[in-house]
């Protein structure tokens, strides 16, 4: 091994470098390690010693001098470090630790400058800073007093000031002396920053500083997480502003903007950017200044404690005395001796010229020492107050993480270090810890005044939310920008030409602020005004920081045991939230930060919602108080000004009409219907944040099946349900005979809907037991396994036997009957006959639960979402029953059909003697007969000619990630919505390394901030390249445009969280169908094809016979579902409602399938003991299945009128509106009003000739194969039809392309209607179902 042990290991390594070979020897690397490690310490320590005498004493040029020198020999040692740690071969080594080590090491950063270009730099850093900290203006009111520093003259102007040009003049004034002057250094500067980044091997100094936000594919798989590059971390970025942006910040800037126009009267243009210089604060970055022109409640206290503090005779060293208390008592860490001792926090006692910039400095001695010290020029009031516990949150981190290698001993980004003490100020801040804690008093101006709307607890809440609000949300933009900004400096976007204008493009952009007078020209550097500009501080940290501060907030309160809104949260003397806290601060840089942020914020994404949540009754107060506001500017007010003439528009349409639409009545609506608007209107916000959340964590389980994700799943889904039963009982009970008078029938709709609240209304005790039972039932499916035939002894416990998806697979590809029946009977012996009893007690609850809602049986119940006060459950039984007796004819010969082909084999024409017999269940291809493409090769009309099959082409050729391109392609060609950037970051699209539920499905999570094209949603799905998944694919696209359409309604305001669902259930599931209709064409899959391979196929060969097998698969898909479909709610309406006895469940439902399908069972079955619906999935996981059948009839309705739209003259099963506009806009049409209008309305609008659902266009598209069968029947004599019911069930002892229906909608339908079964249960249920999360096509089928 070579001895690289020696004091001079760096100048060793680099004079010799040239004849190593990289070094692979990990005892050797941990050798370097330890070494580089003490000389970090030393050499990190003489910077920041230098560095301290400097900033504390800014004015001593000696100083200055030896500070630039220490921070030049500083960066040299590290580029010496950096450049000897390349020499090691780190990214293959075992430790990941070391590896980590190394790979952040090994960045040199600008010490990979040569000497000369090294000391520019610092020189120009320097004089920079320098520029910044010793500038001075003149005052407004007298010119020759030109000594005001920025702490504390000019703040304190910036912040008390309402003379609009004293603020002009002095806004212009800092920067004429600060980013105007250091212009050219700061080009210059750009320059440097890029070739020190490029010498390292990035793009740009941006790049550089984003490395470590980065985490690498290494990382990722050792840690458990997901690997980030700087442009997804960039992309993160832009998504967490932009929620947030849409949510609160334009609301709070539209407001403030509201009041400051009655401060500056002709000044301030309501639909504009506020003007920058009268916000309080010399950058806009903290709107503090102008809290006493906007406070919701004036009279009501501030919360200003700084008077209380002076009538105290509070000093400084209390402040600081205050903020260690506070961590202490959460079992951190007591500050040092050397921190009381050297510590500068007093500018007048230490009497020199100081950076007042409050910081907290670590001097680097890590387990060796204990230096660490504050400089801050404090005062005695709140901000400073609250400045201090940040501050010493800081050391908290440094202290916590000292005894961390050096390279680790650092936030686990930047944006911790600056949460952390934020974190602190968040308990700090509230009302309670001042006054408890602190003994602090806010003053009263005046007393509090009686106000009906609100109480005195809701106003004071209220005010101190726009404090916060004023402080941290405001913050935000600015937070951004300031590197956005940079961002496009160091990548050349931006160039010296128009430094100063994109400065301010930004600033209007996302602030929504703008210069006092708008001659900034680029003769300024605007940006230069700011501290960490010519300081060279990347700001990023500080927008991240105050997003995770939230997230950790939240997150510390449930260990703290907190109840109540999370403003009012304190963890002030909490030590379980004290080590949850000290055990990720002590990990310091050792993790990436996704991890950290794991377990210290409770998802691994930085997540807007605990900041949403913090403030959601101050957006709630400012929504109420910005009616026919512009939220925004710009094209923001445009959209606006669209609504007012659009308004205007409809009230001139108004006068004409007899009778006035229901928006116009609501300016007579009575007393109780407006404030059931209000409640409705609360209930609906809440709500959708907790579906939101229930979505995202329900996300993280399908997406990574754990035992923590499914306990997380099934704990969120219960507290969804009780915090909906609570918002029932004081919302929609509570108007319970008054909502039927409402004028407002959007109002009177969302109370329809709801007013059946499902099982949710039984008791504590009732749904617990309900939970149980379906859980017990889902388990017995979901954990059954069966041995394999040619081993029955199998042990099941070792993993020899098979699931429900392997079972799938055996019946699909298994021809051998007596194999097929093995597995047949096996799988209800050990599913249906186990639940038999607990679904008896099963259907007594879910029937209270329909008593308790005023329905006759839980039968009438389930059908609520498909009736209307003019239409009922039994209309809708009787249209079912018509729309069967339309297709039965078309079923009847098909079944024909298919018995005659099957019984050219030997094997199976022995099951079937007879002409007339009914078919054995399980020899059609499904476990349960309710599909029967998979038997295609033996029943297809022309074997011998080829069904058009992409499959192979697809896996050659094309990508997962083509084929949802392609699938966004059709739908964007047909005038849809293109997927949003959310949509293609965080689909899952293919399936990962670790366990997820395969299971292909489409999310839409209840995003409410913004546009539906910016919005959240995704698809799920473990895609092959196959033409299968293809149209899947496109199916659970239409799903997603669904979702898109009706997230927001046609003016783009919010649409009710109930109305954002299908018209009824079966309409989701069919629009994803009527796409798949489209795109399973033989025309459509030949043009895939042709682009794939390059060329260009215009005829197809044996078109008419191939036309015929194609709908014979579509047929044996589609049509063999329907009775199926029918009959397993048929069922359960009868066991509902007890018109079959328990002791003939098995014999009921046999007659079913025997006079419905014409199906038997292949062997004896037992009418009291065997329970064979019960193996179908729906059935133990109480999910309603009559929706699959109306799904079917409409695909084929709506198909056939898009057709017709697109002016198709094929023959309609060969029709495709692929790229047509006019179908698509059509379409679009429909799905817009999601749910917020009886489906009955919606279906006669949409289809032109009306008429409601029936089945002449599925009869139509099947017309050719029609007319097959029939002449196939006649020609060889097929006997059509079966046995008598009576007769079959005596005789056994009782005297796809897969079904794009299969796919669940997440949340949807059960959102909307109500009819829960309980939702714990289905999250429980599902969890445990997946736990094996086996992939394939089978497991989509079983989830029909």
């Amino acid at each position: 091994m070579r001895t690289l042990l020696t004091a001079t290991v760096l100048v060793f390594l680099g004079l010799t470098s040239s004849v190593f070979s990289l070094i692979t020897d990990e005892d050797e690397a941990e050798t370097f390690m330890k070494e580089i490690d003490h000389r970090y310490s030393h050499e990190c320590n003489q910077e920041m010693t230098a560095r301290w005498e400097y900033i504390v004493d800014v004015a001593n040029p000696d100083k200055e001098t030896a500070a630039n020198a220490a921070a030049v020999k500083y960066m040299s040692f590290k580029g010496e470090a950096a450049l000897n740690s390349s020499l090691f071969a780190y990214e293959d080594f075992s430790d990941v630790e070391l590896y980590r080590r190394f790979r952040f090491l090994s960045k040199q950063g600008p010490g990979a400058l040569d000497t000369e270009q090294l000391t520019r730099y610092k020189e120009l850093q320097a004089g920079m800073e320098t520029t910044y900290s010793t500038a001075t203006i003149c005052d407004f009111h007298e010119e020759d007093k030109c000594d005001l520093t920025l702490e504390p003259d000019i703040e304190e102007i910036m912040f008390a000031s309402t003379d609009y040009e004293e603020l002009t003049h002095v806004w212009e004034s800092w920067r004429e002396v600060t980013g105007k002057i250091m212009r050219d250094d700061y080009t210059e500067f750009v320059q440097l920053s890029n070739k020190a980044a490029q010498l390292d091997g990035f793009t740009d100094a941006g790049l550089y500083w984003l490395n470590g936000y980065t985490v690498t594919d290494r990382e990722a798989t050792e840690f458990s997480t997901t690997a980030l590059t700087q442009e997804q971390f960039r992309s993160q970025l832009d998504q967490v502003w932009e929620k947030v942006s849409n949510a609160l910040y334009k609301k709070l800037h539209a407001y403030v903007r509201t009041k400051l126009a009655e401060i500056y009267p002709g000044k301030i243009d309501l639909q504009a950017p506020i003007p920058a210089h009268i916000l309080g604060n010399m950058w806009a970055q903290d709107w503090s200044g102008v809290a006493r022109h906007v406070m919701p409640f004036p009279e009501m206290p501030s919360f200003d404690v700084t008077d209380s503090m002076k009538e105290k005779d509070w000093d400084i060293q209390q402040m600081f005395v205050a903020a260690e208390d506070f961590f202490t008592s959460i079992g951190l860490f007591p500050m040092t001796d050397i921190f009381w001792e050297k510590s500068v926090i007093n500018q007048t006692e230490w009497g020199k010229t100081m950076l007042c910039h409050a910081s907290a400095e670590d001097f680097c001695l890590g387990p060796d020492g204990d230096d660490y010290r504050i400089k801050m020029c404090t005062d005695v009031d709140m901000v400073d107050l609250i400045t201090v516990h940040h501050e010493m949150g800081h050391i908290e981190y440094f202290m916590a993480y000292k005894n961390q290698p050096h390279v680790f001993r650092d936030s686990a980004n930047a944006g911790f270090h600056e949460a952390i003490g934020d974190l602190i100020a968040l308990s700090v801040s509230t009302p309670k810890h001042l006054k408890d804690v602190l003994d602090l008093d806010a003053g009263y101006k005046t007393k509090a005044t009686k106000n009906e709307r609100y109480t005195d607890d809701e106003k004071r809440d209220l005010n101190f939310l726009m404090k916060m609000a004023l402080e941290k949300i405001a913050f935000l933009p600015f937070g951004f920008l300031i590197d956005k900004y940079r961002w496009s400096l160091f990548d050349g976007s931006t160039t010296s030409d128009n430094m100063n204008a994109a400065w301010w493009q930004l600033r209007e952009d996302l602030q929504g602020v703008s210069p006092p007078n708008d001659n900034r020209g680029e003769d300024n550097f605007d940006a230069g005004a700011k501290y960490h500009v010519p300081a060279n501080v990347p700001y990023i940290r500080y927008f991240v920081s105050f997003i995770v501060q939230f997230q950790f907030h939240k997150q510390l309160c449930q260990v703290a045991g907190h109840e109540g809104p999370l403003h009012t949260c304190d963890i002030y003397n909490n030590e379980d939230a004290g080590q949850v806290l000290k055990n990720a601060l002590e990990a310091g840089f050792s993790e990436p930060w996704p991890v950290v942020l794991a377990n210290l914020g409770g998802s691994p994404d930085m997540d807007p919602q605990a900041i949403i949540e913090y403030f959601q009754p101050l957006i709630d107060y400012l929504d109420e108080h910005l009616i026919d506001q512009c939220i925004g500017w710009g094209d923001d007010c445009a959209t606006l000004d669209l609504k007012e003439n659009k308004q205007k528009d409809d009230s001139q349409k108004i006068e004409t009409t007899e009778e006035p639409p229901n928006m116009d009545e609501k300016t007579t609506i009575s007393p109780t219907e407006e404030q059931a608007m209000q409640d409705m209107e609360n209930m609906d916000r809440n709500m959708t944040l907790m579906t939101h959340e229930m979505t995202l964590i329900d996300w993280e389980y399908n997406t990574n099946v754990t035992d923590e994700t499914s306990a997380a799943s099934a704990e969120f889904a219960a507290e969804w349900s009780e915090m909906y039963k609570s918002w029932w009982e004081k919302t929609i009970k509570e108007y319970e005979g008054d909502y039927e008078t409402f004028k407002d029938q959007d109002l009177k709709r969302q109370f329809e809907i709801q007013k059946n609240i499902g099982t949710s209304i039984l008791s504590k005790e009732d749904n617990e037991k309900l939970n149980t039972l379906v859980n017990t039932m889902t388990n017995a499916f979901s954990e059954g396994v069966v041995c394999p035939e040619d081993n029955r002894d199998c042990n099941k416990d070792s993993g020899e036997g098979y699931n429900s998806d392997d079972l799938e697979s055996i019946m699909a590809n298994e021809t051998d009957p007596n194999v097929l029946q093995y597995y047949w009977k096996e799988w209800r012996d050990i599913t249906g006959q186990k639940i038999k009893e607990d679904y008896v007690k099963y259907t007594n609850l879910q029937n209270d639960a329909a008593t308790q809602n005023d329905f006759k049986d839980a039968g009438i119940m389930w059908l609520d979402p498909y009736t209307s006060t003019d239409y009922t459950d039994e209309d809708f039984k009787k249209e079912i029953e018509s729309l069967w007796e339309e297709v039965k004819p078309l079923y009847q010969n098909l079944h024909a059909y298919v018995r005659y082909r099957l019984k050219e084999n030997e094997d199976y024409k022995a099951l079937m003697p007879d002409d007339n017999d009914p078919i054995p269940a399980h020899i059609l291809g499904n476990m349960w007969a309710q599909s029967w493409e998979n038997i295609y090769d033996l029943v297809a009309p022309y074997p011998d000619v080829p069904l058009l099959d992409i499959s192979e082409t697809l896996e050659e050729k094309a990508t997962a990630e083509w084929m949802f391109k392609k699938a966004e392609e059709f739908f964007v060609g047909i005038d849809l919505y293109g997927m949003t950037d959310d949509f293609k970051q965080n689909s899952l699209k293919t399936e990962p390394n670790h366990t997820v539920v395969c299971h292909a499905s489409a999310w839409d999570f209840y995003d409410t901030e913004n546009p539906r094209t910016e919005g959240e949603f995704r698809i799920k799905m473990c895609t092959d390249k196959n033409q299968e998944d293809f149209i899947v694919i496109h199916h659970e696209m239409g799903h997603i445009e669904y979702q898109m359409a009706y997230s927001v309604r046609e003016d783009e305001s919010r649409m009710p969280m109930v109305f954002r669902d299908g018209a009824n259930p079966g309409f989701h599931e069919a629009i994803g169908d009527t796409i798949a209709l489209s795109v399973s064409t033989p025309k459509h899959l030949q043009m895939i094809e042709d682009d794939l391979n390059g060329v260009s196929t215009s005829l197809r060969a044996d078109a008419e016979k191939q036309d015929i097998n194609f709908l014979m698969k579509q047929a044996l898909a589609k049509v063999s579902f329907l009775p199926f479909a029918y009959i397993l709610d048929k069922w359960r309406w009868d066991a509902f409602s007890k018109e079959v006895d328990v002791n003939e469940y098995n014999r009921r439902w046999w007659e079913l399938r025997a006079e419905y399908q014409g199906i038997a069972p292949p062997v004896k079955r037992d009418p009291k003991t065997d329970f064979d619906i019960g193996c179908k999935f729906h059935v133990p996981q109480s999910v309603p299945y009559i929706r699959y059948f109306v799904a079917h009839i409409l695909q084929f309705q709506f198909h056939k009128e898009l057709a017709n739209t697109a002016g198709c003259t094929d023959d309609i099963y060969n029709c495709d509106i692929d790229k047509i506009k006019e179908a698509g806009r059509h379409l679009k049409s429909m799905l817009m009003r999601g749910a917020s209008q009886p489906w009955q309305t919606q279906l006669d609008d949409f289809l032109v000739d009306g008429g409601g659902m029936n089945a002449s266009a599925i009869l139509e598209y099947f017309q050719p194969l029609s007319k097959f069968l029939e002449n196939e029947i006649e020609k060889q004599t097929i006997v059509t039809g079966w046995k008598e019911t009576e007769d079959i069930l005596d005789k056994w002892g009782m005297g796809s392309v897969t079904i794009p229906p299969t796919v669940p909608i997440i949340v949807g339908a059960v959102l909307a209607a109500m009819i829960v079964v309980v939702i714990v249960a289905y999250f429980v249920g599902v969890s445990k179902q997946n736990k094996k999360a086996k992939k394939g096509k089978d497991n989509s089928i079983e989830m029909t």
